[in-house]
């Protein structure tokens, strides 16, 4: 894998704080943006960089072969996180647009996550589920123990501006109910009951995560 000149986030030691809201763009995601709470750091997957209401402080990014890309990538100017798999196709604009702020992120493809069996997260960022997933256990891995959920709708193929995700190979998997829920849940619930890692939604999803209220931040 060439990771030539960018460094792994995680060796790094950055942290994004205790708090942390990982945001996608699904559409059940819309009536939250300004729900955030101001002392939770956000990270943007994928195309949720182009929401208008967001101020992220990451950006992760598993694909670049879209046609929505080329808009984020010669403009945004903060952190970039990309999936290691990808690291050969970051642009010669990333590099100059966010200059010493691209990274990437480890992942494991020899263990990916699973229905009947939750592998360790410690060090670990595991394929298998959606973008979503890999920032939930980024997160987890730089330092957060509270995650808060917003645009995970792990259901239904649109995004929060009403397009459509324009892969054809996914449309299969996009149902009333993605197929990676049945791998991501296990892992959530371990999060939650063995690691002490609050997770929680402030919209609608498929994912067994309760609702957030200013009760879980207290």
């Amino acid at each position: 894998m060439i990771t030539t000149n960018i460094p792994n986030v995680i060796d790094t030691g950055m942290t994004l704080g205790k708090k942390v809201c990982i945001v996608a763009p699904g559409p059940n995601g819309v009536d939250h943006y300004d729900e955030i709470p101001d002392d939770f750091s956000i990270i943007a997957v994928n195309k949720a960089i182009l929401i208008d209401e967001l101020t992220p402080s990451w950006w992760v990014i598993a694909h670049t072969d879209n046609s929505w890309f080329n808009t984020p990538d010669k403009t945004y100017s903060g952190v970039r996180v990309y999936n290691q798999s990808i690291v050969s196709h970051i642009s010669e604009t990333a590099r100059m647009v966010s200059g010493d702020k691209v990274y990437y992120f480890p992942v494991d493809d020899n263990e990916s996550l699973q229905e009947e069996v939750v592998l360790p997260v410690e060090g670990k960022i595991r394929t298998g589920a959606t973008v979503a997933a890999l920032a939930i256990q980024l997160a987890y891995n730089i330092g957060a123990r509270e995650i808060l959920l917003c645009g995970v709708d792990m259901s239904g193929n649109g995004y929060w501006d009403k397009s459509e995700n324009e892969n054809p190979n996914v449309l299969n998997l996009h149902g009333d109910t993605w197929c990676a829920v049945s791998r991501l849940n296990p892992l959530l619930d371990y999060m939650k009951n063995e690691l002490n890692v609050t997770i929680s939604t402030l919209s609608p999803s498929k994912l067994n995560v309760p609702f957030y209220t200013k009760k879980n931040d207290e």
